[in-house]
């Protein structure tokens, strides 16, 4: 008998242990806190079924949150991403979300999430850091110059404005080879995209350029032997082999999507940091790297130089280190990873992000035929000498020129398809919101696109909001769908509003827009966006007529990424 005691004494041990362990792997939701999924909260999988099902669905993963604010009628919500995670906030309204991060911003974190994955490639860069972090005022001094307007003006805008020629170029070319049919534009804006980046941050010359190298390998089109084709059926072209940096960017960038999608991380990185191909893009960052900045040290006078001499954003970078180097009274230190996530942060942020929004740009340009004359008329009368001249705009006036309704189609294509999807942050203090206690270290996810940006949000009771968000009640509007535009649809007019002397001007407080974020940490290369963006749509849509794709080849899905882009991106032009 005493022996059976023994033994059913461990049995039931065991089983306790067993569940007690089942039990501590179960999601935890904040007790008194926003509503969630009941069903996820008693699985240890949490809600990670779900974005499974939408991923083997080849469905967004935004779609998960839209669905969940909407079952529970909420503008906040907790979700459980999986095994030993740490319960999640999703907020999803503009007015809120805008106060938390702008006038409550300092009670926010970048998170662990944010920081482990961004650290897993640029650790020296100060998107992977706190702002209590040793180096982060240090590391954000090497790139001060790069958001100055001397050098946005000086070397991004005639960088752009050359390599925009080639790639219209391009574009010329393959129209007429296409005769009336469509093309696939996605690897031609890559490359463009690419282009342009690499000439403000290296000095990379037009007949250097990837776009150069796709225009090259085309036949020269002969229009008089151009047969007819059926219109739905696509021109094909020589495809290339990406350029060696671009390879290294695209594998790097396909990491940090993966980190942010793996249900635990730090099992992603272990099979990740084995890869061959993850190793060959890591080599190419630095080998490529070091070798820009090693010709700018070169070029460069150790001394005091003007930066009116300096070409690229490497040189400033450069420059930089030497300044704070001479302030400290040490060597400069020019092959040190700090300096490259500098530059290789610089690269993604602006070539990835500005691919994204070329992309949902050039396809909206062809299904909204009206908006594109609107848009082609609103420039022609912004430039009257250019059209008297029968020329282009120069580069000094596009950027000196305000034309309201360019940047109304700028923000509403940011609005209607903002690069990332979301962002995330972590409470550092416990935090109200929405009438519910949360608590510190909490991580949150903003919704830059969704319910009161681009579909209807959750009414709120005014009283439940912060003070300084009640505060502001009446600046603009919080809620798209309360006006006469429906949020999910493309109106540039939304942005568009009288001014004290009664003439309609672009007004980029008008109603709920999220896709820079706000705050200290909001989007550091807002200025750059910007003015790429207004540079390049400028003449794209003053050389080239973007026509409407047949029906069949018209579609809306979207493809995954550390920024968003459209599953298909085609374009027609006229010829």
């Amino acid at each position: 008998m005493a022996g059976f005691a023994v033994y059913a004494a461990i049995v039931a041990t065991i089983a306790i242990s067993i569940r007690l362990f089942y039990l501590r792997l179960l999601p935890r939701p904040i007790a008194g806190g926003p509503p969630f999924n009941l069903d996820s909260a008693k699985r240890i999988l949490g809600d990670a079924p779900y974005f499974i099902e939408l991923d083997n669905a080849g469905e967004y993963w935004l779609k998960f949150f839209t669905q969940l604010l909407s079952k529970h009628n909420t503008p906040i919500a907790q979700f459980f991403p999986g095994p030993l995670d740490r319960t999640h906030i999703v907020i999803a309204d503009y007015r809120e979300a805008r106060d938390l991060m702008s006038k409550r911003g300092k009670d926010l974190g970048r998170g662990v999430t944010n920081d482990i994955t961004w650290n897993s490639v640029i650790p020296g860069h100060f998107i992977s850091m706190e702002d209590s972090h040793p180096s982060f005022k240090d590391t954000k001094f090497l790139t001060k110059d790069l958001m100055t307007p001397s050098f946005l003006h000086g070397v991004s805008a005639p960088a752009s404005h050359k390599m925009v020629h080639k790639f219209i170029e391009l574009w010329k070319t393959k129209a007429a080879i296409a005769n009336g049919r469509p093309f696939e534009a996605d690897a031609d804006l890559e490359a463009f995209t690419y282009d342009i980046m690499n000439a403000a941050a290296f000095g990379t010359s037009v007949e250097d350029s990837y776009t150069n190298e796709r225009l090259a390998v085309l036949p020269s089109p002969n229009g008089s032997e151009l047969p007819k084709f059926d219109v739905s059926q696509l021109a094909e072209f020589p495809k290339l082999f990406p350029p060696p940096l671009l390879f290294a960017l695209n594998t790097l960038n396909e990491r940090i999507n993966g980190a942010f999608r793996a249900l635990i991380p730090k099992l992603f990185f272990l099979y990740d940091d084995n890869r061959p191909t993850i190793r060959r893009a890591f080599g190419l960052k630095k080998s490529i790297l070091q070798s820009h900045i090693d010709r700018s040290v070169e070029d460069l006078p150790r001394g005091e130089s003007s930066k009116e001499e300096f070409a690229s954003a490497v040189d400033y970078i450069v420059s930089r280190e030497i300044s704070a180097a001479n302030a400290a009274g040490r060597e400069p230190v020019f092959n040190s990873a700090r300096i490259h996530d500098m530059i290789w942060g610089y690269l993604v942020g602006g070539q990835d992000s500005t691919h994204s929004t070329l992309c949902f740009t050039v396809k909206y340009l062809g299904i909204h035929q009206e908006i594109q004359s609107k848009l082609r008329e609103a420039l022609r009368l912004a430039y009257p000498d250019a059209v008297s001249e029968k020329r282009e705009p120069t580069v000094d006036e596009i950027t000196k020129t305000h034309v309201h309704y360019l940047d109304a189609f700028i923000e509403e294509t940011l609005r209607l398809s903002s690069p990332a999807g979301a962002i995330m942050k972590e409470t550092l203090v416990d935090m109200d919101m929405f009438g519910y206690r949360i608590p510190k270290g909490t991580p949150l996810v903003f919704l830059l696109a969704g319910p009161t940006v681009s579909e209807a949000g959750a009414k709120v009771d005014e009283a439940k909001r912060s003070e300084t968000s009640q505060k502001v009640a009446n600046e603009g509007v919080g809620d798209w769908a309360l006006t006469e535009y429906p949020p999910e649809e493309l109106h540039p007019e939304r942005w568009l509003q009288p001014d004290e002397k009664g003439e309609i001007v672009f007004n980029n407080r008008a109603g709920p827009f999220m896709s820079f974020s706000y705050g200290p940490r909001g989007c550091w290369g807002k200025r750059l966006a910007y003015m790429e963006l207004k540079l390049i749509i400028t003449l794209l849509v003053w050389n080239l007529d973007f026509m409407r794709l047949p029906a069949e080849l018209e579609d809306d899905a979207l493809l995954e990424g550390i920024f968003t882009k459209p599953k298909s991106c085609l374009v027609k032009l006229r010829s």
